[in-house]
């Protein structure tokens, strides 16, 4: 965990006249981010929220999301393209700037697929982060990166990016699960966060009401996809559901 984030006191510890000073400098504080010491300085108070954009195009008939390799102070591995918002800025902004300045794409739509409540306790981020999670379409050809087919990231994938590529997985089997046989189980249960659950269910004689035999949780969706086809194909009736509680298959 982040050595700064655990070291920053819990109550603001200023002298009446270090206070004064403290609030007259930072009334000279820009709010585009310029400084980076002054900008980071923030991380372990204030939770920050960035966008995380799972650009996807179908390339040989195949899914595929857009990832990029950094090396740097905060992170070292794969990941999808994002960035954090800047006052004033609407969604499509936001993303916009991102997308341009980290890739030279252009955004052409989008749609918001979940949020996420990701600390420095999970060892994967180094401040407190409220991430949106979009799907984007673009036009062009990136300026970095590599198209991945979406069950296939790199092994050395940033751990929150792991996550969320299972959920945009998820996002499509769902898209599919609705417009196949439709959705009938959201809500009835759910997985614990960041990770998946297979229920299974029957339907008792006497009553209407479904009931729900709960299942452990699994950490990855392909570990609670194989757990679901088992159940599935010895004739249990079983769902798979997220961390929100939605179904997916």
């Amino acid at each position: 965990m982040n050595g700064a984030y655990l070291q920053q006191p819990e109550v603001t510890n200023l002298t009446p006249a270090e206070l004064e000073q403290y609030l007259a400098l930072q009334k000279k504080v820009g709010w585009r981010r310029t400084g980076t010491e002054v900008f980071e300085s923030f991380f372990p108070i204030l939770p920050f929220v960035p966008s995380e954009q799972a650009i996807i195009r179908l390339i040989d008939g195949v899914w595929r999301v857009l990832m990029w390799y950094r090396k740097d102070v905060h992170y070292e591995g794969y990941h999808m393209v994002g960035g954090y918002i800047l006052r004033g800025e609407s969604d499509e902004e936001w993303l916009t700037r991102c997308i341009k300045k980290e890739v030279n794409l252009t955004l052409k739509n989008f749609w918001h697929i979940r949020d996420f409540n990701t600390r420095p306790e999970t060892g994967w981020v180094p401040n407190h982060q409220m991430a949106h999670f979009f799907l984007c379409e673009v036009e062009g050809e990136p300026s970095v990166g590599t198209w991945f087919p979406l069950d296939k990231i790199p092994d050395d994938t940033l751990g929150h990016h792991k996550k969320y590529a299972d959920c945009l997985r998820a996002y499509f089997m769902r898209m599919d699960t609705m417009r196949e046989k439709g959705i009938r189980h959201d809500f009835k249960t759910k997985a614990l966060q960041w990770q998946w659950k297979v229920a299974q269910y029957r339907l008792l004689p006497s009553i209407e009401d479904e009931f729900f035999l709960e299942d452990a949780s699994y950490s990855t969706l392909d570990e609670a996809i194989a757990r679901y086809r088992k159940e599935a194909g010895g004739g249990m009736s079983v769902f798979l559901v997220d961390d929100q509680g939605l179904q997916v298959l």
